[in-house]
C-alpha cells in the first residue's frame, strides 16, 4: 500500500509539473523536468528523512544493512532501479514483486545494489543504538 500512495503522489507531481512547464520551456525540457521531480518526489525525502509520504503513513523507514539512514547516493540508487522495477511497460512492479519475495531481507532490486533495507519504524525504537539497528536488519536476513 505504502508503494502505490507514494506513486499515487509521484505521478501527481509530475502531472503538475509537466502540465504547467509544457508551454513555458518546450516538451522536452518538461518531460525532463517532470521526470526529475517524479525521482525526486522518491530519493529526497528517502535521503532526507529516510521515507516518503505513504511509508510514512505505514511507519516505514529505508536504512543501510549497517542500520544507519540510508545516503543520498543509496537513495539515488535505489530511486533510479525504480524505473526498471516499477515500469509499466516492463510487466509493471512484477520485478520488483519478485525480487522482494525471493530475497531473504525482502529487498528490491534497488535495495540490493543500494545495501539498503526497508524496516518499520517499530522496529527501530526512538534512542535505538545502532547494534540494536543492526541486529534488526540481520533478523529480517534469517
Amino acid at each position: 500500500m505504502a508503494a502505490q500512495i507514494d506513486n499515487m503522489f509521484s505521478i501527481v507531481l509530475f502531472l503538475a509539473v509537466g502540465m504547467n512547464l509544457g508551454e513555458l520551456i518546450g516538451n522536452i525540457p518538461t518531460g525532463l523536468t517532470a521526470l526529475t521531480a517524479y525521482l525526486g518526489y522518491y530519493a529526497v525525502p528517502e535521503w532526507l528523512f529516510g521515507t516518503t509520504l505513504g511509508k510514512s503513513l505505514f511507519s516505514l523507514r529505508v536504512r543501510q544493512l549497517s542500520g544507519e539512514p540510508c545516503t543520498a547516493r543509496q537513495a539515488l540508487i535505489r530511486t533510479l532501479l525504480r524505473l526498471v522495477e516499477v515500469n509499466p511497460v516492463l510487466f509493471g512492479a512484477v520485478p520488483a514483486g519478485i525480487a522482494i519475495l525471493s530475497t531473504s531481507r525482502r529487498q528490491r532490486i534497488g535495495d540490493l545494489l543500494a545495501g539498503t533495507v526497508v524496516v518499520r519504524r517499530a522496529d527501530l525504537p526512538g534512542a535505538a543504538t545502532q547494534r540494536q539497528v543492526v541486529r534488526v536488519v540481520r533478523r529480517r536476513g534469517r
